[in-house]
């Protein structure tokens, strides 16, 4: 045994068990994480993020934010916007954030972690009948502007989240600068023009 020579005499009295297991368990998706942050525009370019936090009861619900390309916070809103579903109550957000748009005479980033209502404004169709007024009027602001419109993870739209569900206990619209603006919004626009990120947290499957 010393020398590793094994012999069988040395196996005498062993006894070797396996355990079967009844019923084989599946391999569980380890979570992963992504690093989420907000960037700034390029000069002369703004940035527009947008929400439209939907309540069923009310039919009601929007925010955005607008910010330069420093980070600064130009102006914001919170309004109990007019829809009647989650997606037109995005689109109904953007059209409100660029209209306010208009008065500062710049390119316009639009960024928004609603997929379905950015491949409306890019694309050529109409989408669902309850949508097609909101999506007829971004056509024609694009028509009078110049914006594009990207996708962001929730977790870097969070000033605007946070702006939407504002809206959604509003009676009437607000409009906000950085002297009026909540000391939480300021916060994120902060937090966003330090660089700091937000984690998102996904499973095995990327979802």
């Amino acid at each position: 045994m010393a020398n590793e020579n094994l012999k069988m005499k040395h196996w005498r009295g062993v006894k070797l068990r396996i355990n079967i297991p009844q019923q084989v368990e599946p391999a569980r998706a380890q979570p992963l994480a992504m690093a989420i942050k907000w960037d700034p525009p390029d000069h002369p370019w703004i940035k527009l993020n947008t929400d439209g936090s939907f309540n069923e009861v009310t039919n009601k619900a929007g925010g955005g934010i607008i910010r330069d390309s420093s980070g600064n916070m130009l102006v914001a809103f919170s309004k109990p916007l007019e829809a009647h579903s989650a997606l037109e109550a995005e689109l109904t957000a953007m059209i409100h954030g660029l209209r306010l748009a208009m008065d500062l005479d710049l390119p316009i980033w639009i960024k928004s972690d609603a997929e379905q209502a950015i491949n409306l404004v890019n694309g050529a169709g109409w989408g669902p009948a309850l949508a097609r007024q909101a999506v007829a009027q971004l056509i024609l602001l694009k028509r009078q502007l110049k914006f594009r419109v990207t996708f962001i993870h929730r977790e870097g739209n969070k000033a605007a989240d946070f702006l939407a569900r504002i809206g959604l206990r509003l009676d009437s619209g607000r409009q906000l600068d950085h002297n009026s603006a909540p000391r939480d919004l300021m916060d994120f626009v902060r937090l966003d023009r330090m660089g700091v990120p937000n984690i998102r947290t996904l499973d095995g499957d990327g979802y």
